[in-house]
Protein backbone atom coordinates (compact mmCIF):
# COMPACT_ATOMS: atom_id res chain seq x y z
CA UNK A 1 0.00 0.00 0.00
CA UNK A 2 2.64 2.68 0.82
CA UNK A 3 4.46 2.15 -2.47
CA UNK A 4 1.12 2.19 -4.33
CA UNK A 5 0.23 5.48 -2.64
CA UNK A 6 3.54 6.78 -3.97
CA UNK A 7 2.87 5.67 -7.55
CA UNK A 8 -0.76 6.87 -7.65
CA UNK A 9 -0.52 9.86 -5.34
CA UNK A 10 -2.11 10.15 -1.90
CA UNK A 11 -5.43 11.71 -2.89
CA UNK A 12 -5.82 9.59 -6.05
CA UNK A 13 -5.15 6.44 -4.02
CA UNK A 14 -7.85 7.37 -1.50
CA UNK A 15 -10.33 7.95 -4.35
CA UNK A 16 -9.41 4.58 -5.86
CA UNK A 17 -9.95 2.80 -2.53
CA UNK A 18 -13.30 4.45 -1.79
CA UNK A 19 -14.68 3.62 -5.25
CA UNK A 20 -13.37 0.03 -5.27
CA UNK A 21 -14.75 -0.52 -1.75
CA UNK A 22 -18.26 0.44 -2.89
CA UNK A 23 -18.01 -1.65 -6.06
CA UNK A 24 -16.73 -4.69 -4.15
CA UNK A 25 -19.63 -4.61 -1.69
CA UNK A 26 -21.99 -4.40 -4.65
CA UNK A 27 -20.37 -7.40 -6.37
CA UNK A 28 -20.78 -9.45 -3.20
CA UNK A 29 -24.47 -8.56 -3.15
CA UNK A 30 -24.90 -9.47 -6.83
CA UNK A 31 -23.25 -12.82 -6.24
CA UNK A 32 -25.72 -13.40 -3.41
CA UNK A 33 -28.63 -12.73 -5.77
CA UNK A 34 -27.19 -15.13 -8.36
CA UNK A 35 -26.51 -17.85 -5.78
CA UNK A 36 -30.03 -17.60 -4.41
CA UNK A 37 -31.55 -17.79 -7.90
CA UNK A 38 -29.40 -20.62 -9.31
CA UNK A 39 -28.48 -22.66 -6.24
CA UNK A 40 -24.90 -22.97 -7.51
CA UNK A 41 -22.39 -24.00 -4.85
CA UNK A 42 -19.17 -22.77 -6.49
CA UNK A 43 -17.84 -20.76 -9.42
CA UNK A 44 -17.66 -23.83 -11.67
CA UNK A 45 -21.34 -24.70 -11.17
CA UNK A 46 -22.32 -21.06 -11.64
CA UNK A 47 -20.39 -20.88 -14.92
CA UNK A 48 -22.16 -23.97 -16.27
CA UNK A 49 -25.58 -22.68 -15.23
CA UNK A 50 -25.39 -19.10 -16.50
CA UNK A 51 -23.04 -19.43 -19.51
CA UNK A 52 -23.65 -22.99 -20.65
CA UNK A 53 -22.13 -26.44 -20.24
CA UNK A 54 -18.34 -26.40 -20.20
CA UNK A 55 -18.00 -22.71 -19.34
CA UNK A 56 -17.61 -23.63 -15.70
CA UNK A 57 -14.10 -24.83 -16.44
CA UNK A 58 -13.16 -21.42 -17.87
CA UNK A 59 -14.65 -19.57 -14.90
CA UNK A 60 -12.99 -21.96 -12.46
CA UNK A 61 -9.66 -21.69 -14.27
CA UNK A 62 -9.62 -17.88 -14.10
CA UNK A 63 -10.43 -17.98 -10.39
CA UNK A 64 -7.89 -20.73 -9.71
CA UNK A 65 -5.23 -18.80 -11.66
CA UNK A 66 -6.00 -15.69 -9.65
CA UNK A 67 -5.87 -17.50 -6.32
CA UNK A 68 -2.70 -19.33 -7.33
CA UNK A 69 -1.00 -16.01 -8.05
CA UNK A 70 -2.25 -14.68 -4.73
CA UNK A 71 -1.07 -17.75 -2.83
CA UNK A 72 2.35 -17.44 -4.47
CA UNK A 73 2.43 -13.80 -3.41
CA UNK A 74 1.64 -14.81 0.19
CA UNK A 75 4.57 -17.24 0.23
CA UNK A 76 6.77 -14.50 -1.20
CA UNK A 77 5.45 -12.12 1.46
CA UNK A 78 6.51 -14.59 4.16
CA UNK A 79 10.04 -14.33 2.80
CA UNK A 80 9.72 -10.55 2.81
CA UNK A 81 8.76 -10.67 6.49
CA UNK A 82 11.81 -12.72 7.38
CA UNK A 83 14.39 -10.81 5.31
CA UNK A 84 14.86 -7.75 7.60
CA UNK A 85 14.82 -9.95 10.69
CA UNK A 86 17.51 -12.28 9.35
CA UNK A 87 19.60 -9.44 7.93
CA UNK A 88 19.56 -7.24 11.03
CA UNK A 89 19.76 -9.82 13.82
CA UNK A 90 23.35 -9.78 15.16
CA UNK A 91 23.71 -13.54 15.59
CA UNK A 92 22.11 -14.76 12.38
CA UNK A 93 24.27 -17.41 10.66
CA UNK A 94 25.79 -16.16 7.42
CA UNK A 95 23.92 -18.80 5.38
CA UNK A 96 20.52 -17.59 6.55
CA UNK A 97 21.34 -14.09 5.28
CA UNK A 98 21.66 -15.43 1.75
CA UNK A 99 18.76 -15.94 -0.67
CA UNK A 100 18.94 -19.70 -0.25
CA UNK A 101 18.92 -19.33 3.52
CA UNK A 102 15.80 -17.20 3.29
CA UNK A 103 14.19 -19.87 1.10
CA UNK A 104 14.99 -22.48 3.73
CA UNK A 105 13.25 -20.42 6.43
CA UNK A 106 10.23 -19.84 4.19
CA UNK A 107 10.03 -23.58 3.50
CA UNK A 108 9.98 -24.27 7.23
CA UNK A 109 7.25 -21.62 7.70
CA UNK A 110 5.25 -23.28 4.91
CA UNK A 111 5.66 -26.72 6.49
CA UNK A 112 4.89 -25.72 10.09
CA UNK A 113 2.35 -22.88 9.69
CA UNK A 114 0.87 -22.57 6.20
CA UNK A 115 0.32 -26.21 5.33
CA UNK A 116 -1.62 -27.24 8.49
CA UNK A 117 -4.27 -24.51 8.01
CA UNK A 118 -5.06 -25.41 4.38
CA UNK A 119 -5.94 -29.06 4.99
CA UNK A 120 -9.37 -28.61 6.74
CA UNK A 121 -12.30 -28.84 4.32
CA UNK A 122 -14.43 -26.05 5.82
CA UNK A 123 -13.63 -22.35 5.89
CA UNK A 124 -15.24 -22.17 9.33
CA UNK A 125 -12.38 -24.28 10.70
CA UNK A 126 -9.94 -21.35 10.57
CA UNK A 127 -12.21 -18.68 12.06
CA UNK A 128 -10.11 -18.29 15.21
CA UNK A 129 -6.87 -17.97 13.24
CA UNK A 130 -8.59 -15.39 11.04
CA UNK A 131 -9.75 -13.33 14.03
CA UNK A 132 -6.25 -13.29 15.50
CA UNK A 133 -4.79 -12.43 12.10
CA UNK A 134 -7.15 -9.50 11.52
CA UNK A 135 -6.43 -8.21 15.02
CA UNK A 136 -2.73 -8.28 14.26
CA UNK A 137 -3.32 -6.36 11.02
CA UNK A 138 -4.93 -3.64 13.13
CA UNK A 139 -1.89 -3.69 15.39
CA UNK A 140 0.44 -3.45 12.39
CA UNK A 141 -1.44 -0.44 11.04
CA UNK A 142 -1.12 1.24 14.43
CA UNK A 143 2.64 0.57 14.45
CA UNK A 144 2.96 2.12 10.98
CA UNK A 145 1.19 5.25 12.24
CA UNK A 146 3.34 5.39 15.41
CA UNK A 147 6.55 4.89 13.43
CA UNK A 148 5.55 7.56 10.92
CA UNK A 149 4.70 10.11 13.62
CA UNK A 150 7.91 9.48 15.54
CA UNK A 151 10.23 9.30 12.51
CA UNK A 152 9.21 10.40 9.01
CA UNK A 153 6.74 13.10 10.09
CA UNK A 154 8.82 14.35 12.99
CA UNK A 155 10.37 17.11 10.88
CA UNK A 156 7.14 17.97 9.05
CA UNK A 157 5.76 17.16 5.63
CA UNK A 158 8.28 16.12 2.98
CA UNK A 159 8.59 18.28 -0.09
CA UNK A 160 8.45 15.40 -2.57
CA UNK A 161 5.01 14.09 -1.63
CA UNK A 162 2.75 13.32 -4.60
CA UNK A 163 -1.00 13.77 -4.32
CA UNK A 164 -1.89 12.93 -7.92
CA UNK A 165 0.11 11.21 -10.66
CA UNK A 166 -0.52 10.57 -14.33
CA UNK A 167 0.39 7.99 -16.93
CA UNK A 168 1.36 4.37 -16.36
CA UNK A 169 2.41 4.95 -12.75
CA UNK A 170 -1.10 5.97 -11.73
CA UNK A 171 -2.69 2.97 -13.46
CA UNK A 172 -0.15 0.57 -11.98
CA UNK A 173 -1.28 1.59 -8.52
CA UNK A 174 -4.85 0.78 -9.56
CA UNK A 175 -3.83 -2.83 -10.25
CA UNK A 176 -2.60 -3.22 -6.67
CA UNK A 177 -5.80 -1.73 -5.28
CA UNK A 178 -7.97 -4.08 -7.37
CA UNK A 179 -5.94 -7.02 -6.07
CA UNK A 180 -6.43 -5.82 -2.49
CA UNK A 181 -10.21 -6.31 -2.80
CA UNK A 182 -10.33 -9.67 -4.54
CA UNK A 183 -12.47 -11.41 -1.92
CA UNK A 184 -15.12 -12.92 -4.20
CA UNK A 185 -13.55 -16.40 -4.27
CA UNK A 186 -14.82 -17.60 -0.85
CA UNK A 187 -18.30 -16.01 -1.22
CA UNK A 188 -19.93 -19.34 -2.12
CA UNK A 189 -18.48 -21.06 0.94
CA UNK A 190 -19.51 -18.13 3.13
CA UNK A 191 -23.09 -18.22 1.84
CA UNK A 192 -23.59 -21.91 2.50
CA UNK A 193 -21.85 -21.85 5.89
CA UNK A 194 -23.78 -18.76 7.03
CA UNK A 195 -25.85 -19.17 10.20
CA UNK A 196 -28.68 -19.50 10.93
CA UNK A 197 -29.33 -19.47 7.15
CA UNK A 198 -28.23 -17.77 3.95
CA UNK A 199 -29.45 -14.17 3.74
CA UNK A 200 -28.52 -11.59 1.09
CA UNK A 201 -29.01 -8.80 3.62
CA UNK A 202 -26.65 -10.49 6.07
CA UNK A 203 -24.15 -11.09 3.27
CA UNK A 204 -24.30 -7.44 2.20
CA UNK A 205 -23.89 -6.16 5.76
CA UNK A 206 -20.93 -8.47 6.33
CA UNK A 207 -19.39 -7.34 3.06
CA UNK A 208 -19.94 -3.66 3.83
CA UNK A 209 -18.42 -3.93 7.31
CA UNK A 210 -15.40 -5.98 6.23
CA UNK A 211 -14.64 -3.91 3.12
CA UNK A 212 -14.97 -0.63 5.04
CA UNK A 213 -12.56 -1.91 7.68
CA UNK A 214 -10.17 -2.96 4.91
CA UNK A 215 -10.45 0.48 3.32
CA UNK A 216 -9.61 2.23 6.59
CA UNK A 217 -6.64 -0.09 7.17
CA UNK A 218 -5.40 0.42 3.61
CA UNK A 219 -5.66 4.21 3.77
CA UNK A 220 -3.94 4.41 7.14
CA UNK A 221 -1.13 2.02 6.19
CA UNK A 222 -0.68 3.50 2.72
CA UNK A 223 -0.76 7.18 3.67
CA UNK A 224 1.34 7.01 6.84
CA UNK A 225 3.78 4.52 5.32
CA UNK A 226 4.32 6.78 2.32
CA UNK A 227 4.57 9.91 4.46
CA UNK A 228 7.11 8.11 6.64
CA UNK A 229 9.54 7.03 3.90
CA UNK A 230 8.57 9.07 0.82
CA UNK A 231 10.42 7.98 -2.32
CA UNK A 232 12.53 5.61 -0.21
CA UNK A 233 9.54 3.33 0.38
CA UNK A 234 10.11 -0.08 -1.16
CA UNK A 235 7.69 -2.40 -2.93
CA UNK A 236 6.98 -3.99 0.43
CA UNK A 237 7.16 -1.51 3.31
CA UNK A 238 8.32 -4.39 5.52
CA UNK A 239 11.81 -3.83 4.14
CA UNK A 240 11.82 -0.27 5.48
CA UNK A 241 11.40 -1.11 9.16
CA UNK A 242 13.88 -2.41 11.73
CA UNK A 243 12.04 -5.13 13.67
CA UNK A 244 15.18 -6.34 15.46
CA UNK A 245 15.85 -3.04 17.26
CA UNK A 246 12.19 -2.01 17.57
CA UNK A 247 10.39 -4.68 19.62
CA UNK A 248 6.91 -3.30 18.87
CA UNK A 249 7.63 -3.78 15.15
CA UNK A 250 8.81 -7.34 15.78
CA UNK A 251 5.42 -8.13 17.34
CA UNK A 252 3.77 -6.68 14.23
CA UNK A 253 5.89 -8.87 11.95
CA UNK A 254 4.92 -11.99 13.87
CA UNK A 255 1.29 -10.92 13.74
CA UNK A 256 1.43 -10.41 9.99
CA UNK A 257 2.78 -13.93 9.65
CA UNK A 258 -0.33 -15.20 11.44
CA UNK A 259 -2.48 -13.14 9.08
CA UNK A 260 -0.71 -14.64 6.08
CA UNK A 261 -1.58 -18.10 7.41
CA UNK A 262 -5.30 -17.26 7.58
CA UNK A 263 -5.34 -15.52 4.19
CA UNK A 264 -3.40 -18.37 2.58
CA UNK A 265 -5.93 -20.91 3.83
CA UNK A 266 -8.96 -18.96 2.57
CA UNK A 267 -7.24 -18.32 -0.74
CA UNK A 268 -6.57 -22.03 -1.34
CA UNK A 269 -10.29 -22.92 -1.25
CA UNK A 270 -11.13 -21.80 -4.84
CA UNK A 271 -8.01 -23.58 -6.16
CA UNK A 272 -9.08 -26.74 -4.39
CA UNK A 273 -12.64 -26.42 -5.70
CA UNK A 274 -11.42 -26.08 -9.30
CA UNK A 275 -9.21 -29.17 -9.05
CA UNK A 276 -12.10 -31.06 -7.45
CA UNK A 277 -14.34 -30.04 -10.35
CA UNK A 278 -11.78 -31.20 -12.92
CA UNK A 279 -11.34 -34.54 -11.13
CA UNK A 280 -15.13 -34.81 -10.57
CA UNK A 281 -14.59 -35.36 -6.85
CA UNK A 282 -17.14 -34.40 -4.22
CA UNK A 283 -15.82 -32.54 -1.20
CA UNK A 284 -18.21 -34.19 1.24
CA UNK A 285 -17.59 -37.78 0.13
CA UNK A 286 -13.87 -37.69 -0.70
CA UNK A 287 -11.81 -39.46 2.01
CA UNK A 288 -9.72 -37.13 4.11
CA UNK A 289 -6.47 -38.90 3.21
CA UNK A 290 -7.07 -38.36 -0.50
CA UNK A 291 -8.15 -34.76 0.14
CA UNK A 292 -5.01 -34.13 2.20
CA UNK A 293 -2.69 -35.56 -0.47
CA UNK A 294 -4.25 -33.29 -3.10
CA UNK A 295 -3.95 -30.19 -0.91
CA UNK A 296 -0.32 -30.95 -0.04
CA UNK A 297 0.50 -31.32 -3.74
CA UNK A 298 -1.18 -28.00 -4.64
CA UNK A 299 0.45 -26.18 -1.73
CA UNK A 300 3.82 -27.67 -2.71
CA UNK A 301 3.58 -26.22 -6.22
CA UNK A 302 2.65 -22.84 -4.74
CA UNK A 303 5.65 -23.01 -2.40
CA UNK A 304 8.13 -23.69 -5.20
CA UNK A 305 6.72 -20.84 -7.28
CA UNK A 306 6.66 -18.47 -4.30
CA UNK A 307 10.32 -19.12 -3.53
CA UNK A 308 11.42 -17.91 -6.93
CA UNK A 309 9.05 -15.00 -7.68
CA UNK A 310 11.32 -11.93 -7.64
CA UNK A 311 8.78 -9.25 -6.68
CA UNK A 312 5.71 -9.28 -4.44
CA UNK A 313 4.27 -6.20 -6.13
CA UNK A 314 4.76 -7.72 -9.60
CA UNK A 315 2.76 -10.80 -8.60
CA UNK A 316 0.07 -8.69 -6.92
CA UNK A 317 -0.16 -6.33 -9.89
CA UNK A 318 -0.46 -9.04 -12.54
CA UNK A 319 -3.03 -10.99 -10.55
CA UNK A 320 -5.02 -7.85 -9.82
CA UNK A 321 -5.08 -6.70 -13.43
CA UNK A 322 -5.32 -9.94 -15.40
CA UNK A 323 -7.77 -11.82 -13.18
CA UNK A 324 -9.16 -9.05 -10.99
CA UNK A 325 -11.12 -7.57 -13.88
CA UNK A 326 -12.92 -10.86 -14.39
CA UNK A 327 -13.39 -11.98 -10.79
CA UNK A 328 -13.83 -8.62 -9.10
CA UNK A 329 -16.15 -7.02 -11.67
CA UNK A 330 -17.18 -8.94 -14.80
CA UNK A 331 -18.12 -12.35 -13.38
CA UNK A 332 -20.35 -11.05 -10.52
CA UNK A 333 -22.17 -8.76 -12.97
CA UNK A 334 -22.65 -11.48 -15.58
CA UNK A 335 -23.68 -14.09 -12.98
CA UNK A 336 -26.63 -11.92 -12.03
CA UNK A 337 -27.42 -10.77 -15.56
CA UNK A 338 -27.54 -14.31 -16.98
CA UNK A 339 -29.11 -16.06 -13.99
CA UNK A 340 -32.57 -15.44 -15.43
CA UNK A 341 -35.21 -12.71 -15.38
CA UNK A 342 -32.71 -9.83 -15.49
CA UNK A 343 -33.84 -6.76 -17.42
CA UNK A 344 -34.29 -3.02 -17.06
CA UNK A 345 -37.93 -3.55 -16.08
CA UNK A 346 -37.24 -6.19 -13.42
CA UNK A 347 -34.17 -4.71 -11.69
CA UNK A 348 -34.72 -0.97 -12.16
CA UNK A 349 -32.58 1.71 -13.73
CA UNK A 350 -30.02 2.00 -10.90
CA UNK A 351 -29.23 -1.71 -10.72
CA UNK A 352 -29.16 -1.82 -14.52
CA UNK A 353 -26.64 1.03 -14.77
CA UNK A 354 -24.53 -0.21 -11.85
CA UNK A 355 -24.26 -3.70 -13.31
CA UNK A 356 -23.02 -2.39 -16.67
CA UNK A 357 -20.63 -0.07 -14.81
CA UNK A 358 -19.04 -3.14 -13.22
CA UNK A 359 -18.45 -4.65 -16.65
CA UNK A 360 -16.81 -1.44 -17.91
CA UNK A 361 -14.62 -1.21 -14.79
CA UNK A 362 -13.58 -4.82 -15.24
CA UNK A 363 -12.43 -4.21 -18.80
CA UNK A 364 -10.51 -1.08 -17.77
CA UNK A 365 -8.81 -2.88 -14.88
CA UNK A 366 -7.89 -5.84 -17.07
CA UNK A 367 -6.56 -4.04 -20.16
CA UNK A 368 -4.93 -0.89 -18.80
CA UNK A 369 -3.85 -2.48 -15.51
CA UNK A 370 -1.98 -5.31 -17.24
CA UNK A 371 -0.25 -2.94 -19.66
CA UNK A 372 0.80 -0.61 -16.83
CA UNK A 373 2.07 -3.49 -14.66
CA UNK A 374 4.18 -5.01 -17.45
CA UNK A 375 5.46 -1.57 -18.44
CA UNK A 376 6.43 -0.70 -14.85
CA UNK A 377 8.20 -4.05 -14.45
CA UNK A 378 10.12 -3.45 -17.70
CA UNK A 379 11.20 0.02 -16.58
CA UNK A 380 12.33 -1.29 -13.15
CA UNK A 381 14.50 -4.00 -14.73
CA UNK A 382 16.10 -1.60 -17.15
Amino acid sequence: MPSSFGTSGILMAVIYLVVITALTVYTITLMGYAIRKTGARNFEEMGDIVFGKGWGYFVGFVLALSCTGTAIAYVSAAGTLMTPILQQAPHTPAYLKTRNGNRLIVTLIWLCLLLPVVIPKRINSIRYVAVVGCTMVLYFVVTIIVHSCSNGLKLGMRGDMRYFTTGNKAIYGLSIFVFAYMCQGPVFSLCYEMTPRFSIRQLTVAGAISMTVCMVFYIMAGAFGYLDFGDDVQGSVLYNFDPVHQPYMMVAYVGMLVKICAAFAVNMIPIRNFVYACLRWDLDTTPYWKHSMLIVAIAGVVLVAGLFIPSVNLAFGLVGSLCGGFIGFIFPAYFWMFSGGWSLQTVGIWHWLATYLLVVCGVIAMVFGTIATVYSSFIDTN
